[in-house]
């Protein structure tokens, strides 16, 4: 199977997870996947938050999904060059944030990050079940 590839630039903004969660559900079942669509829609959330979050100055982040052979690849590209940590939470922490490394490693079959024109892109894969 070819490759389909996606790309956009993502609003770097509270209104930046929802724009990059309805480019997912609009794209996986295009590209036949819907049935990772929800996970995928949760992990492009998480990654466009933390990027918001963690990496200001800028006005918007790349996104980038990829179709292929049983899954797809969703990565983000932000200008902050210090990768992501998944961190550590006891079971006393109260805290609303924190945790949105740890869903994605959840979801995800691997993940990853890579260095990007002085910057980081996020990378995480998707596979359906067979």
């Amino acid at each position: 199977m070819a490759q389909w590839r996606a790309s956009i630039d993502v609003p770097a903004s509270v209104q930046g997870p929802m724009a990059a969660r309805r480019v997912v559900a609009a794209l996986l079942p295009a590209w036949e996947l819907p049935e990772l669509s929800d996970d995928a829609e949760l992990v492009v959330s998480e990654l466009v938050t933390n990027a918001y979050r963690h990496a200001p100055g800028t006005d918007s982040f790349e996104l980038e999904l990829v179709r292929r052979d049983g899954g797809v690849r969703i990565a983000l590209a932000d200008g902050n060059s210090v990768r992501p940590v998944i961190a550590e939470l006891s079971d006393q922490d109260t805290r609303p944030t924190g945790r949105g490394m740890a869903i994605v490693a959840a979801l995800a079959t691997r993940w990853g990050a890579e260095d990007h024109h002085g910057g980081k892109r996020v990378w995480v894969d998707l596979e359906r079940a067979d």
